[in-house]
């Protein structure tokens, strides 16, 4: 059966929900944990310093999570199911950021373009490397 394009009311309130909800626990934990490990702004710091590497290791950890579950409990599950909306479009969604890397990141290319460079590239490689290896990943159940 092909997913709907629109959801009823009721379904969409209680996706909206769903979304909101997650996405507010995912936003929670990321300013935990940039919070608790800061890149740093300080005009002194060396521009190895100035990259955001907690914000790259979350967005790397939000890709191979994202693929494997799309990759087995969420596989056959369409756009709009519950779980879907949960995990992917809310806690991930809100877990992750890219625009806030891409904010960051600036500050890292005003400091150094070697270190805007270096952080695009390992951001990149990263990504593609992670989804990689999650797709390759074999579930032993």
């Amino acid at each position: 059966m092909a997913p709907a394009l629109s959801l009823p009311p009721r379904r969409l309130a209680a996706a909206a929900g769903l979304v909101l909800v997650a996405g507010a626990a995912g936003t929670a934990l990321r300013d935990a944990a940039l919070t608790w490990w800061p890149a740093a702004t300080a005009s002194s710091a060396s521009w190895p310093a100035v990259i955001p590497w907690t914000l790259t290791v979350i967005n790397t950890i939000g890709v191979v999570v994202a693929v494997r579950l799309l990759r087995t409990v969420l596989r056959a599950h369409d756009p709009n199911n519950p779980w879907r909306l949960l995990w992917i479009t809310g806690f991930l969604g809100g877990f992750t950021s890219y625009s806030s890397l891409v904010a960051a990141w600036a500050v890292a290319w005003h400091r150094s373009v070697a270190a805007g460079l270096l952080e695009a590239a390992i951001t990149v490689a990263l990504g593609v490397l992670a989804a990689e290896a999650s797709l390759r990943w074999r579930s032993h159940s």
